[in-house]
């Protein structure tokens, strides 16, 4: 670390520990390995993205890294990029359409405050906070430089997006039952 915190560099020297590592204005956030409730939520997701996303876009789960300069870098537990700003064998430095942080106990406030933040000041346009726990899934869109909600929908509800493509699906799709 430098005076002037972390940067993406010191990323590449973290251990490969099942950690999730990331930065935020050059402090570095270390959260551990997600619960398998976690990531059947993330893959439910990312299949119901999958089925409906357009030839023009790619679904991702938590990679690749959305990096603003070279004192922040995060990791959506899935996000969909344009496919157009993906170059083989280059890193993606181009901001995802839509961003999907799904909570943890231990990314609580991460995910509802720093991440929505870091999000608005990179201009990603859709970000949605999935809670598999209490099924809910919120939706928002940037306006301006700040996100407003544009539903929330619990348990059997089904949530119905226009953008950034036509989706319908119900948190009670995500949690194993």
């Amino acid at each position: 670390m430098r005076d002037d915190g972390f940067t993406v560099d010191d990323l590449e020297e973290m251990p490969d520990d099942g950690r999730r590592y990331e930065l935020v204005d050059g402090v570095l956030l270390v959260s551990p390995a997600p619960r398998w409730e976690h990531q059947h939520a993330c893959l439910e997701l990312a299949v119901a993205l999958r089925g409906r996303c357009p030839d023009g876009l790619v679904v991702f789960g938590p990679t690749p890294d959305v990096r603003k300069g070279r004192h922040t870098s995060v990791q959506p537990d899935v996000c969909v990029v344009r496919r157009d700003d993906l170059v083989r064998g280059e890193r993606y430095l181009a901001v995802p359409v839509l961003v999907v942080e799904v909570l943890s106990p231990s990314s609580l406030g991460i995910d509802r405050l720093l991440k929505r933040d870091v999000y608005a000041r990179l201009g990603v346009p859709h970000y949605w906070i999935v809670d598999a726990d209490a099924p809910s899934i919120t939706t928002l869109a940037l306006t301006g430089t700040g996100y407003v909600e544009t539903g929330t929908v619990h348990g059997d509800e089904v949530l119905t997006v226009t953008e950034p493509f036509p989706l319908t699906v119900s948190p009670s799709q995500l949690p194993l039952t």
